[in-house]
């Protein structure tokens, strides 16, 4: 088959299995699923033996929701009765992070952005889960944009000389085949509105977009918050009440980024506080899956495993 026929007819899988994907996403997470991640699969599904190699190469593997898309996808479900979205989910990912690209070492995983539940995600997030945990972005706003990255990055480590260098080549034609579906999907979807907001961080993390009126998270001393929370400073406690005072004052700002904070330190001692900050938060902006999800993760963080979707048995 030549490479034309292989990646239309990827294509056209990705876009027929792409309303069930969506209904199931929206129906278990309670989020929209972009369409470009209905192209990236395309993309993965569509790769020849070369292509494939050069994914190996990068260290690379679906996981997460875009598992969904797979032959096997319509019949999977939690494994052992568990919630199908601890799939891919790391102990001190944040709720607006949902998995779909698992990568090399440490534990590093690729996840969509969703500020707000709401609303299509905003860009592609990264997280070394088995390194320093934290989350962070490119700005990048779709995974194949992210992949082109990598290539580029791969194709720079690996010297133009080097006999490795022509591993990741396959890829390069492949990216531009798919770059005009790419468009068309980001095109369909519309901008995410939160995409251009001028973006805060914690010490540990993209932090989500908010509401004018939300109040403060005290971001610049995110930092020294964690220091204190590792260190049982005594300062710790009032933290920890005002953001709960803020919160009840109708401002959540605050209780979010402590919340977070207290959720990726992932101590048992603070596991209570995060957990009742985070889902107030999250409930008084009117991002109830968020909340739901915190719920959830926080039951269990404690898996073995994040590979959760699994085939029934017969």
């Amino acid at each position: 088959m030549s490479d034309d026929r292989r990646r239309q007819a990827a294509l056209a899988t990705a876009w027929e299995r792409f309303p069930a994907v969506a209904e199931r996403v929206g129906r278990v997470y309670g989020l929209r699923v972009p369409r470009h991640l209905g192209v990236f699969w395309a993309f993965w599904r569509s790769a020849d033996d070369a292509e494939r190699a050069a994914l190996d190469a990068l260290g690379l593997s679906l996981i997460g929701v875009t598992d969904y898309f797979g032959d096997r996808g319509p019949r999977l479900v939690g494994r052992d009765g568990l919630d199908e979205r601890l799939h891919g989910r790391f102990r001190q990912d944040p709720a607006e992070f949902v998995t779909v690209l698992a990568g090399h070492s440490d534990g590093l995983h690729y996840g969509l952005w969703y500020d707000d539940p709401a609303e299509l995600p905003s860009f592609v997030v990264h997280n070394h889960a088995r390194d320093s945990a934290e989350t962070w972005s490119d700005g990048r706003p779709t995974l194949l944009a992210e992949l082109r990255d990598l290539v580029h990055r791969a194709s720079l480590d690996y010297g133009a000389d080097s006999e490795d260098a022509p591993l990741v080549r396959p890829l390069l034609a492949a990216l531009d085949w798919f770059a005009p579906a790419e468009r068309d999907a980001l095109q369909a979807d519309g901008a995410p509105r939160r995409a251009s907001a001028l973006r805060s961080f914690s010490a540990v993390s993209v932090f989500p977009a908010l509401p004018p009126d939300s109040g403060d998270p005290l971001l610049a001393e995110s930092a020294a918050r964690l220091k204190g929370f590792q260190t049982g400073a005594p300062e710790a406690a009032e933290w920890i009440a005002r953001a709960e005072r803020e919160l009840a004052s109708g401002a959540p700002a605050l209780a979010l980024a402590v919340g977070s904070e207290l959720h990726w330190l992932d101590h048992d001692a603070y596991r209570a506080e995060s957990r009742a900050l985070l889902t107030a938060a999250y409930r008084s902006l009117g991002r109830d899956a968020h909340a739901d999800l915190i719920d959830l993760h926080s039951a269990h963080r404690d898996l073995r495993s994040v590979d959760v979707l699994v085939l029934p048995a017969p």
